[in-house]
């Protein structure tokens, strides 16, 4: 079975955490509770407010942490360090000692079970199909979810079309295989992120 959900900006949770604000924009199962460890999946997003900032550490998550505005250097300790600009992503280990310098926008993938990515979509007027992602032999479940930094009209695999604006969250889920499924996007030029998860 397949399920849509579209959250729109002003429904997110904005919460303070030790370096700024971060949104939650999704998280598996519904019911999760990032504050207790309770979850398969998280994605936020996160306004980092401090120059330099050390990063929360999650034994056991697999993370890809995406830069949406600014310049962040990371240093993981033992390990390397790297320099992020718009778009561009770095993934490690949440067990890992890793501190920042950077006041930047960032996006975030969080994964404890399973495997996931992040991709940027462009938008433009012309409609443009992306092939959503099928279950696989390995794990049960596929969810998507698409993080609009645009204005962008939708229209869904069953035919539904919707408006969707910058900050607005698109979530889709499959727990079952079926067939080969499109979304379209089309608007005005702009960016989307989108988060593709395999789990169970």
């Amino acid at each position: 079975m397949e399920k849509y959900a579209i959250v729109r900006k002003e429904q997110l949770t904005v919460a303070r955490w030790s370096g700024g604000t971060t949104t939650q924009l999704a998280i598996w199962p519904l019911d999760g509770d990032y504050g207790q460890r309770r979850f398969v999946w998280r994605v936020s997003s996160a306004r980092v407010e401090d120059e330099e900032s050390t990063f929360t550490s999650l034994s056991g998550v697999a993370r890809c942490l995406m830069i949406l505005e600014g310049t962040l250097r990371l240093r993981h300790e033992d390990h390397y360090e790297k320099v992020l600009h718009p778009f561009e992503q770095d993934n490690f280990s949440g067990s890992w000692t890793t501190r920042s310098w950077g006041r930047v926008t960032d996006f975030n993938l969080m994964v404890k079970e399973g495997d996931g990515n992040v991709q940027v979509l462009d938008v433009a007027a012309a409609p443009c199909g992306v092939a959503l992602a099928p279950v696989t032999e390995r794990w049960h479940c596929v969810s998507e979810v698409f993080y609009f930094l645009t204005e962008a009209e939708v229209v869904l695999p069953d035919g539904r079309s919707e408006t969707l604006h910058a900050g607005d969250v698109l979530r889709l889920h499959a727990d079952a295989p079926l067939g080969a499924r499109t979304l379209t996007l089309s608007g005005t030029a702009g960016r989307v992120i989108r988060c593709v998860i395999h789990h169970d």
